[in-house]
């Protein structure tokens, strides 16, 4: 149950990092990587989400 719930905040910090993100009016290629590191992080996050939630209901 904590690694949920450590799941579930590293979510929402990663989505807070993103909005953060998409609202910088100068995007420089360095800022621009980092979103893309960002977004991969999320998915990854977003993928052990359902895996973890897939094995509570089996």
């Amino acid at each position: 149950m904590l690694k949920i719930l450590d799941l579930h905040q590293q979510r929402n910090l990663l989505l807070a990092a993103l909005r953060h993100l998409r609202g910088i009016k100068r995007m420089r290629s360095d800022w621009g990587r980092l979103y893309a590191n960002t977004l991969a992080r999320l998915s990854l996050v977003e993928m052990q989400i359902e895996e973890m939630e897939k094995q509570k209901e089996a």
